[in-house]
Parts: C-alpha cells; structure tokens; sequence
C-alpha cells in the first residue's frame, strides 16, 4: 500500500513538473520574439526586447535558446547527459560571445542588428580589459574564452592542442599544493591487489605489474580457471610460495603536475557524480577511470555496488505472506452424496437404455463426479454422447464426460457445484507435495478431483501455454506461476523477462529483485527481449559444448557458486495483442526460443485467449486451458471441446508433455494485496534489482 501512495505522490508530481516545463518553454518562445521586435510578441515583448538587448546583448540567445532546448527535453523525457557541464557551457559560450561583441564595438564595429548588439555587460566586460591588457591580448583571451566554452561541451580540442597533458585518472589533488619528496607506493601482497587498478592488458600478460606471482612471460592459465560464456578474468597460479614480493616506486620525475583546466574537468566530475539521473548513468560511468568489465553472470544476477540490503534475510518467505490458514475439509471416499443428482442421473441413462450403478461419488473444490459403472455388453461411446441430455435434466449448463478414468473401469461424469470451494496458494504452497518437489521451477496447479495437490516443474515441461477467455482465472493462474518460482528461487537463480502489451496485470512486479529487465509492453522492447534471450541461448549453448555439458544443472554443477547460471522464465501476457505489433516476427523467435531454450534454462510462458499459431503450438504442446468461450475455440487448443465445459473461476484443464490425457484442475487464488505484500518483501530483503537494456 504503500507503494501505491509513493507512485501516486510521484505522478502528481510529474504531472505539476510538466507543466512548469511546459510554461517555461512558452516564455522562452515569447523572449526570443521579443529580442527580435516580432509584433507577435506585441507592446509589451517589444520593450522586454529592448531591455534585454540594452542589458544583456544579442548574446542572450544563446541562453534563451538552450532553455528551451532543456524544457523540452526534460518534457520529453529525452537523456539529458552532462547537464552540469551544459549549464556552465552555455554560460561561458554567453560570456564569450557577449565578450566578443563587445571588443567588436571597441575596434569601432558598429551594427544595429539584434545579434551584434553588445549589451551593457559585453561593452563592460570588453572596455574594461582593452584599456587594462590592450587589445591584441583581450582578442586572445576572447578566443580562450571560446575554447573554454567547446572544453565544457565535451569537445577534444584541448587533447588534440596538448597531446601530453595526463589523463582523467591520473589527476591527483595533491600536486596543486607545495611539491614534496614522493613516497614509494606501499607494500601490497598479491591477494591484496586491486585488479580494477590496472588495465585488461596488464593483468591478462603482466605488463608494467612488478609483483610477484605475475610474470613477463606467458601466463600459467588452464581451461579450468576460465568462466565460459562470460569475460571474466583467469585466475593466475603463483610460481612462488609465500615470498614477499618487492617494493614498487614510482620515479618522481615520471609524474606531472595537474594542468588547471584538467582539475576544473575533475571538480566537474564530482559535481555531476554528486547525484546522477536515471537518464545520465551511462554518460556518468564514462568519466570515472576504466575498470574490468564484469563478468555476464554478475549482471545477470543482480550483484552490483548496491547489490543486497540484507543478505541474511528470511528465504524462502514465511508462509503467512500468502495469507491466512485455509479451512478446507477434503475427502477422497464417500463423502456426503446427493442421492437427487445420483438417481436423475441413473434415470436419464435408464431412458437410453443403459443400465448403470454409481459406485462412488468425489467432491472437488468446484465440481462433483460421479463414478458410475456400466453393465457388461455396454459401449462407452454412448455414455460420452449423452452429456448435452445429462447437462439439461440436471438443470446445468454444461456436463463434462470422462469416459473410462483413467486407472479404473468406471465413467466419470462431472457435474458443477452450486457451493464452489476456494483453493487459496497458500494452502498449496505449503501442502507436502510442493515442499518435497524436487523441480528447479516448481508451479502450483491446484487440486485435482480427487483433492490431490497437482505441482508440476516448468523446467520438465520446459515450456507452458496458458488459454481462456476472459474472467476464466487465465491472469490470475499466471500470477500464481511467477509467484510460485519466486517463492523458492531467489533472484540469484531466477531471472524474469516479463512481457505485458497492455501493461496492467504484470505492472505489479515492477522493481521485484527477480526481474532482469523492465517489463515490456511495446513491440520494439519486445523485439529486443527475444533477440537478447535468443543470443543468451546461442552463448550458453556454445558454452555447453566445450564443457561436454547436455543441459544447465550439469553445466551449474561444475562452476562454483557465485558463478552460476540463472533460469530465465518470459512470461508473455496477453500474447493476441503482440501479433497485431510484430506477427511472424515474433513467431519466429518464440519457436526458436521453445526448440531449443529448455536445455540452456530459458523457459517460456505464453498467456493467450484463443489466437495461438498452429506452430508455436505444436512446440509448445503443455497448456492449462481455462474456460473457453466457443467450442471451436476449445477444440483450436486441446483437439476437444472440453474447455468450454468448464465452469470458470479458475477451473481449467490441464495437459502434460508427450500426452493427450487431460486433468481437470482448480487453480488456486490469490488476491491483489498479497501480491503486492510478497512483491514489498522481496524488495525488503533483496533490495531493487539492477535492471539490464537489450539494446
């Protein structure tokens, strides 16, 4: 909840600050007609023209003109980098030209032109260095002037002038004071060594390193030390024991003394480091000195500089996250049976001429079955025929007919609760069948008929398709599969590539530490969300056939740790709206991703209502069909029209790989709130993940 009031506080916010820019951009419009004289900008911008002009100059264009660029950019929301350095640029860039135009004035340049109009400050700035410096030494500082200004832009010109002047990170505060006798650096062991300090080159050959352990040579590196797949740096065998390495000195004639404008450079970088935008981070690590880039599977799980606010915090999470304790009172014998179905549904065969007994009666959380037995000499093929007739003697939309149940030598016909009972994923989650599952990827189904707890590991499957209509339980089921992953997997182990077109159902995962990108809801982010995923299968498929490896976990096995790979689930809502965005685009990737992704750990779940090509389901042949809302759409899915026989709400069939056998199941529910509660408890203990772009 709270949450919720913090994006609301923000929005209204947002909202006030549009508008401000928005006004703010309208009056530097309104100035810059009134510098000219427009009559648009009547009586009243005509003097605010001259006062400006008489003031400030025909240079204050420059500032009019770059605050209208800024107010339109930040209303944009378009990357705005090195904005401190913008601002004192276009400042500078003013003084300078105000500076210029008015040494123009005083070497006896007259122009009534609104742009070369001095102003009180430029005729100012330029009198008073011409009779201080002379004119020729005021041109020059006039041409600093621009230089400087280009400096704070980020232009190289100072580089190509001064080719010999030491990098960014070689300046050191210290050489402005009075110079001393340098020091020799200290004494650090080799397991002390900060690799960040050095360059890949240095540390992958030994060059300019004067420590023991790293030789001029070749260096001592074996297959085994390497991390397949990422860029991670060997780890090197020391030739020597435990001897000291020597003493490092620097020669004091090697080092130089900071040039001013390289330490005005660096005051800058600590101003705009000071507090970074969302927008700038990129421009921001540009300026800090070169490090070793990390390894791929420290981004992909979320270690970073901020990484854990708590690493001892409680996993998996207590159960009560999930809500209260259910009260359910399930049993699989005879329970309470309703004699006025049973004999209706006995007469209603008598009248076909069937004879039949039910020889047991099951209560399910929505449905009732009674289990009848035929008499010898009796075709099964009759009893399946007659549910339309069965559906209207016992007042009902729809019976559901399974003939024979598997396992046994009886009939099962289905017939809906009037009191439906609610599964909740609590009670899932914490019956014996979910705690002892030795799935990587466990999914709570729900319960089956027979009131069994039904779990099923998506990394078996590997891939899931999920149909129904509207108001069936589709969404609601899809919830409780991220929920049930996220719930005994952290996110060190988990990855989620979430993909929501309408952007409402998923938008509650925002910022959960097991998501590794921002959800997706246009279709160039989804383009980019399974080309990445198509190039990460590519890389861990070709990593697994130098390590003699068939799949993730014997690939995992044999790495440590903190450098294993995650599971990667995308979870696809809504998938109907993608293919009017892309189409055979997106087909394409999600067959590739479905022939060969389950082996490398990248998983795929697609929540659709009726429109799912013939390809992708036939790579993909696991799917929980909910109520369907025509009989051909139910027989376009499951082959049958069993799907539009159910009664909703959650009620849906399910159909595992390699068969055609189809389990009737209650998905379990789980209200908003809650969700909202496990995703601020994850948030709580992990902290907010560092989100990766596809780009």
């Amino acid at each position: 909840m709270s949450r919720r009031k913090n994006n609301r506080r923000h929005s209204n916010f947002g909202s006030w600050a549009d508008f401000f820019l928005f006004v703010m951009t309208i009056l530097c419009i309104f100035l810059i007609l009134s510098l000219f004289d427009s009559s648009l900008a009547g009586e009243s911008g005509r003097n605010l023209g001259k006062s400006l002009r008489s003031s400030f100059g025909g240079a204050v264009i420059v500032l009019l003109l770059f605050g209208m660029y800024l107010c339109i950019a930040l209303f944009m929301r378009f990357r705005v980098p090195l904005l401190p350095r913008q601002i004192l640029g276009t400042l500078q860039l003013y003084i300078s030209f105000a500076f210029m135009l008015g040494l123009l004035r005083e070497t006896g340049f007259n122009s009534e032109a609104t742009l070369f109009i001095p102003g009180a400050f430029g005729h100012g700035l330029a009198k008073f260095f011409v009779l201080n410096i002379g004119t020729f030494i005021t041109l020059i500082l006039v041409i600093g002037s621009f230089i400087l200004s280009a400096y704070l832009y980020g232009s190289k010109i100072l580089r190509v002038s001064l080719p010999s002047l030491p990098s960014l990170r070689n300046i050191n505060l210290k050489f402005l004071r009075r110079r001393k006798r340098v020091k020799p650096v200290h004494t650090r062991r080799r397991r002390d060594l900060n690799y960040e300090d050095y360059t890949p080159e240095q540390i992958l050959f030994g060059r300019s390193i004067n420590v023991e352990g790293f030789n001029d040579k070749e260096p001592d590196v074996s297959v085994a030390d390497f991390n397949f797949g990422t860029v991670d740096i060997p780890k090197f065998r020391n030739a020597s024991n435990d001897s000291e390495p020597e003493q490092m000195q620097e020669p004091e004639e090697k080092r130089e003394p900071q040039n001013p404008v390289e330490v005005f450079d660096n005051i800058l970088a600590i101003l705009n480091t000071a507090s970074p935008s969302p927008e700038n981070k990129k421009t921001h690590r540009s300026i800090q000195p070169r490090k070793i880039r990390r390894p791929l599977h420290t981004v992909m799980s979320g270690e970073s500089e901020s990484s854990r606010k708590n690493k001892d915090s409680v996993f998996p999470p207590p159960i009560e996250i999930f809500g209260p304790a259910p009260k359910l009172e399930m049993n699989n014998d005879r329970l309470s049976l309703s004699d006025e179905q049973g004999n209706v549904i006995i007469s209603t065969l008598k009248d076909f001429k069937i004879n039949a007994s039910i020889a047991k009666t099951v209560e399910a959380a929505s449905v009732i079955q009674y289990q009848i037995e035929l008499a010898p000499g009796t075709k099964v093929s009759k009893v399946s025929e007659l549910d339309g007739e069965l559906a209207m003697a016992l007042s009902f939309m729809s019976v559901r007919i399974e003939a024979p149940i598997p396992g046994t030598r009886y009939t099962g016909i289905e017939v809906p609760r009037r009191d439906r009972k609610i599964i909740t994923l609590r009670s899932i989650i914490e019956s014996e069948e979910f705690r002892k599952s030795t799935s990587r990827l466990p999914i709570a189904l729900g319960m089956n008929i027979d009131g069994k707890v039904s779990v099923h590991g998506l990394d078996d499957m590997p891939h899931m398709m999920i149909t129904g209509s509207k108001g069936s339980g589709r969404s609601m089921f899809v919830n409780t599969c991220i929920l049930s992953m996220c719930s005994v997997r952290s996110p060190d182990e988990l990855k989620l590539i979430l993909i929501d077109p309408r952007h409402l159902e998923l938008s509650v995962y925002e910022d959960m530490p097991h998501l590794l990108a921002s959800p997706a809801s246009d279709s160039e982010d989804v383009l980019s969300a399974l080309q990445w995923a198509m190039k990460e299968m590519e890389t861990r498929t070709e990593n697994f056939s130098v390590t003699r490896t068939r799949n993730l976990a014997s690939y995992n096995r044999r790495l440590q740790k903190d450098k294993r790979l995650p599971e990667i689930v995308i979870v696809i809502n809504e998938f109907d709206d993608l293919l009017y965005l892309a189409g055979n685009v997106i087909d394409d990737l999600i067959v590739r991703l479905a022939q060969k992704g389950g082996i490398c750990g990248i998983h795929v779940i697609i929540s659709a209502e009726k429109n799912v090509p013939e390809l992708i389901k036939s790579n993909i042949p696991v799917c929980a069909a909910f109520t369907e809302s025509s009989k051909e759409d139910s027989k376009s899915i499951l082959g049958v029209d069993d799907a539009f026989k159910l009664t909703g709400k959650g009620d849906m069939l399910f159909r595992r790989s390699g068969g055609t056998r189809l389990t009737r199941i209650q998905a379990p529910f789980i209200t908003e709130e809650r969700i909202s509660d496990f995703v601020d408890y994850m948030i709580d203990n992990f902290g907010v993940p560092k989100l990766i772009d596809f780009d």
